[in-house]
């Protein structure tokens, strides 16, 4: 099974957002998708990741079959629709 690291960028989540408008970008959209990827670390296929302290972005690990099962996994996370959304196969240490 592959490792791919993904980055996700949340762009919407600008800190000068009008209040109400960020409040509505977390409920909407970063919960669900921090539950949606604690559900997919639960089935094994989220190998580790989070978010480096002060960014808008976050970073993991996701064991898929192919690149198409990934994006077909990230279709679930609310984010992919509205962060950049970076995908990269990962080679293991033993290859090299």
């Amino acid at each position: 099974m592959a490792q791919y690291l993904v980055t996700m960028d949340i762009e919407s989540a600008d800190p000068l957002l009008p209040i109400d408008e960020l409040v509505r970008v977390v409920r909407k959209s970063i919960l669900p998708s921090l539950e949606a990827l604690r559900n997919l670390q639960a089935r094994g296929k989220l190998v580790t990741g989070g978010y480096p302290i002060g960014d808008r972005f976050m970073v993991f690990v996701v064991e898929a079959d192919s690149e198409e099962q990934l994006w077909e996994m990230l279709e679930d996370v609310p984010l992919s629709g509205m962060a950049k959304t970076k995908v990269r196969l990962l080679q293991g240490f033993d290859a090299l």
